[in-house]
C-alpha cells in the first residue's frame, strides 16, 4: 500500500490571491453574530459538494506554479503542469531535487540527487480523487465534513476503497468554487498544505511533459 505520507512529503494540487481570503475573514470577523448564524444555517452541503464538482470537472489542462509547506516546516516552490484525466507533472525549484509525473496510470517521483525513480499505482493515492474523468467526491470519497471556514468552502475526506492512507481538506473559493488550496494529513498527523497560484485553463501542454523514464531505460538506450 502507497503510504500517504509519502505522496505528500514528495510534494504535489489551484489557487487564487490571497487577498482574497483575507478579505472574506475581515468581513466575517466583523459581521454582527446573528448575521453569521444565518448564513451559516443557509448554507447547504449538498450544494457545496455539487458546485465542487462542477468545478474540478471544468479543469481539462492548466499550468500554474504552487508552494509546499510540509509537516517539518520546509518551505517550497515550484511549477505544474495539468491534462485530466489522470496526467500531472510538478516540478520543485532548486535546491529540492524531486519531479513528479502522473502518467494516467501510475505517480512517479524522480530524486534527480539519488538518481532514482519511485513509482505507484495512481489509484492507490489521494490524487486519483482529483485526476479522474469525472470527479464525484460524494461518491469516490468518505466526505469526513463540508463547511465554511476562513471564508472559504472546505470539505474534508478520505479514500472509500482504503487504498490511500491519511485525510485530504481541500478548500475552494466561494464564488468560483475554484480549488484554492489543499491540507493533508497524514497517518501521523502530520499536516502538508499546497497552494497554487497563477493558474491557467485551457492551455497548451505538450504529452512529453507526462512522461517520466526510469534511469536504468536512458542508460540503455545510451549503448
Amino acid at each position: 500500500m502507497f503510504d500517504f505520507a509519502n505522496w505528500i512529503l514528495s510534494g504535489v494540487l489551484m489557487a487564487s490571491p490571497a487577498v482574497v481570503t483575507d478579505a472574506a475573514q475581515t468581513e466575517t470577523a466583523t459581521a454582527p453574530v446573528a448575521q453569521a448564524a444565518t448564513t451559516e444555517t443557509e448554507f447547504n452541503r449538498t450544494d457545496a459538494l455539487a458546485k465542487a464538482n462542477q468545478a474540478l470537472n471544468r479543469i481539462d489542462t492548466a499550468r500554474g506554479q504552487f508552494s509546499q509547506l510540509d509537516p517539518n516546516n520546509h518551505f517550497s516552490t515550484g511549477t505544474f503542469y495539468l491534462n485530466r484525466p489522470g496526467r500531472l507533472r510538478f516540478e520543485y525549484d532548486d535546491p529540492v531535487p524531486l519531479l513528479i509525473v502522473a502518467d494516467g496510470t501510475t505517480l512517479a517521483v524522480e530524486d534527480s540527487d539519488l538518481e532514482t525513480v519511485d513509482r505507484v499505482p495512481l489509484a492507490s493515492t489521494p490524487l486519483n480523487l482529483l485526476l479522474r474523468r469525472n470527479a464525484d467526491l460524494a461518491a469516490d470519497a468518505n466526505i469526513l465534513s463540508v463547511e465554511k471556514r476562513a471564508g472559504l468552502i472546505a470539505i474534508a475526506l478520505s479514500d472509500k476503497s482504503g487504498e490511500a492512507e491519511g485525510e485530504l481538506e481541500l478548500f475552494f473559493d466561494p464564488e468560483s468554487y475554484n480549488l484554492v488550496r489543499w491540507e493533508a494529513t497524514d497517518v501521523a498527523g502530520g499536516v502538508t498544505t499546497v497552494q497554487l497560484n497563477n493558474m491557467e485553463l485551457g492551455v497548451s501542454v505538450s504529452p512529453s511533459l507526462f512522461r517520466l523514464e526510469d534511469p536504468e531505460d536512458e542508460d540503455d538506450r545510451r549503448r
